[in-house]
C-alpha cells in the first residue's frame, strides 16, 4: 500500500506540472493514421474530450489524406471541419510547388483561410525536391504571411533543408521527429540547428529527458516545440521527457506551448 501511495502522489505531481505547463500541441491527426494499422482513428468530435484527457491547452491538427491521397484531400477535409473545430485547435495544410498550377485547396495563391497556422511539406511522397527552385515560391508565401513550414524528418535531405534555411532566413522552419526516431540522425540535426537559427526541433519522437535537457543547453529552448504526435503515440509520453529534463521551469514553458503560441500569433490571414 506504501508504494502505491507513493506512486498515486508522484502521478498527482506530474499531472499537475502538466496542467501548470499549458501544453499545446503541434502535432495531432485526423483521419486513419497510415503506417500504424493498430493506432485508433481520431475523430474531429473526439478532440474536445482528448485535449482535456491530456490537459492540452490546444494545438494543430493535420489529416491522414494528405500523405495517404493527396494534398488537396487532406487540406479539403480540414477546410470542411474548421466551422466546427474547438477554439484553440488550428489546422496544418499540406503544400506542394506552385508550379504547375494544380487544383486547389493549396496553400501559396491566396491568403491563407482564417484557421491555419502551419504548412507541411511531403517531398518524398509527393515526389519533388526540397529545392529553392522548386518551392521557392511557396517559401515567399509562407513568408509574406509569416507561417511556419514543417516537415517530417524522413520526408527531407538535410543538406536541402539547410540550403533552404540558408535561402529563406526569415522562413521559421520546423524539423518533426517523425514517423522514425531521429536518434540516428543527430549529427545532421545538431550541425543543421548549429548554423541555421530558423530551424526548430518538434520534439514527439526525440529520444528522452536527457536529450531535451542536451538540446536546451545547446541551442536554447527558443528551438523546441512539442508536439504528441496522437492518436499514433501517448502525450503523457512526450510530455514526461519535458517534465523530466534538467532544465528550468521557464524553458519547459517555452518548450511546452509558448514558443509554438509566439511563432502562430504572428500568422496573418
Amino acid at each position: 500500500m506504501k508504494i502505491e501511495k507513493v506512486m498515486e502522489d508522484m502521478s498527482r505531481k506530474k499531472r499537475d506540472k502538466v496542467k501548470e505547463l499549458q501544453f499545446f500541441d503541434a502535432n495531432i491527426w485526423l483521419g486513419e493514421p497510415d503506417f500504424f494499422p493498430i493506432a485508433s482513428e481520431l475523430h474531429p468530435n473526439d478532440l474536445e474530450e482528448v485535449c482535456s484527457k491530456y490537459h492540452l491547452e490546444g494545438g494543430l491538427i493535420s489529416h491522414w489524406d494528405s500523405p495517404k491521397i493527396s494534398a488537396q484531400d487532406g487540406n479539403h477535409a480540414l477546410l470542411e471541419l474548421q466551422e466546427y473545430l474547438p477554439e484553440a485547435i488550428y489546422t496544418i495544410w499540406t503544400g506542394l510547388p506552385l508550379s504547375p498550377h494544380e487544383q486547389d485547396p493549396l496553400p501559396g495563391f491566396n491568403a491563407p483561410p482564417p484557421g491555419l497556422r502551419g504548412v507541411r511539406l511531403f517531398p518524398k511522397t509527393h515526389k519533388y525536391l526540397l529545392s529553392p527552385w522548386v518551392i521557392g515560391t511557396l517559401c515567399e508565401w509562407c513568408i509574406r504571411h509569416a507561417v511556419p513550414l514543417f516537415f517530417w524528418h524522413i520526408e527531407v535531405d538535410w543538406n536541402h533543408v539547410y540550403v533552404l534555411a540558408k535561402k529563406f532566413p526569415k522562413l521559421n522552419i520546423i524539423v518533426e521527429t517523425q514517423w522514425q526516431k531521429i536518434l540516428y540522425h543527430n549529427r545532421n540535426l545538431y550541425s543543421l540547428m548549429e548554423s541555421c537559427n530558423n530551424v526548430l526541433l518538434e520534439t514527439s519522437n526525440f529520444i528522452g529527458q536527457d536529450f531535451i535537457t542536451h538540446a536546451v543547453k545547446t541551442f536554447g529552448a527558443e528551438r523546441l516545440i512539442f508536439g504528441s504526435f496522437l492518436p499514433v503515440n501517448d502525450p503523457f509520453a512526450s510530455m514526461g521527457m519535458i517534465l523530466d529534463a534538467d532544465i528550468s521551469d521557464n524553458e519547459k514553458k517555452m518548450i511546452s506551448g509558448g514558443n509554438l503560441r509566439q511563432i502562430i500569433k504572428g500568422v496573418r490571414v
